[in-house]
């Protein structure tokens, strides 16, 4: 039961979604955790701007990658080849995800994006995905790097009475992928996070490597390690150097009741490797199957 009254419009443009905050108010994208707080009397908003009549799910390829609307659930991206072929990070991570099938076809992607919570699955892979935001508002459509997106722990960059609209990936198509998440039990929030993508030549060096850590710090973390593995042919070695520019990037470490900044710091490096492991042996499965 929510405590207090409020109004409820849900407007059938994204146009209208913002002269309707123009009015105050929250938006409402899938409400797994904007109707929680409110039941808890922790928000109060005074009006909900409901974006399920917007326009703003599915998935749709383009053709440099994909383009994912703000109102995706995680079921989309599940039930998406174009996902498979061209984000499949997206896809492991959504298989995964805090809740599990109990928010598949509620939870959406942009609302975890929006919501900026350090332990959520959505905002390190993105930004490991290399995504662009695309955001409305007052003063027009504007875009950025997604990993612009997350101001703070809790808190996004959108100004006052922009909606955030969707997201567009790059293709990973050919990359390897991993995906790692520490975490205390099944239904428990992450402790951190590594999210990877690796992408080989012809001859199995690595062109192109890219890490992201979520929740270790309060917002993802990309930890550049392109001077361990760009260029070469990643072995032992390379992954261990990876690993430990991870480890010494965790600076300003997140403390929450999961676990203590230091446990989240030392955890890195470990959680890192795995998933550079797991991308180099996915590139190198691709390569071999392009080839055969």
């Amino acid at each position: 039961m929510i405590p207090h009254r409020f109004d409820y419009v849900a407007p059938d443009s994204v146009a209208g979604c913002v002269a309707a905050l123009g009015a105050g108010g929250r938006v409402l994208a899938g409400g797994t955790w904007v109707l929680p707080e409110m039941s808890r009397a922790e928000s109060r908003p005074d009006r909900l701007v409901d974006l399920r009549r917007a326009g703003l799910g599915g998935v749709t390829a383009t053709d440099d990658g994909l383009s994912v609307g703000a109102m995706c659930t995680y079921a989309e991206l599940l039930a998406s080849p174009d996902v498979t072929r061209s984000a499949p990070l997206l896809r492991t991570m959504a298989e995964g995800i805090t809740g599990g099938w109990a928010l598949r076809s509620q939870a959406t992607v942009g609302g975890s994006a929006v919501s900026a919570r350090p332990q959520s699955d959505v905002p390190a892979a993105l930004v490991a995905c290399g995504a662009v935001a695309r955001v409305t508002g007052p003063d027009g459509n504007r875009r950025f790097p997604v990993r612009e997106l997350f101001a703070a722990a809790m808190h996004s960059s959108l100004l006052p009475g922009e909606v955030l609209t969707g997201f567009d990936l790059p293709s990973a198509a050919g990359a390897g992928h991993g995906y790692v998440k520490l975490k205390r039990g099944g239904s428990s929030w992450p402790i951190a996070t590594a999210a990877a993508l690796v992408r080989l030549d012809d001859d199995g060096v690595c062109r192109e490597v890219s890490l992201v850590l979520g929740a270790v710090t309060a917002t993802p973390l990309p930890v550049d390690v392109a001077a361990a593995m760009v260029g070469v042919t990643p072995g032992d070695a390379d992954l261990r150097e990876a690993a430990q520019l991870a480890g010494a990037a965790v600076d300003d470490p997140w403390d929450d009741l999961l676990a203590p900044g230091s446990y989240r710091a030392a955890v890195a490096a470990p959680i890192a490797r795995r998933a550079l492991t797991m991308a180099l042996l996915a590139a190198r499965t691709t390569a071999q199957e392009t080839h055969a």
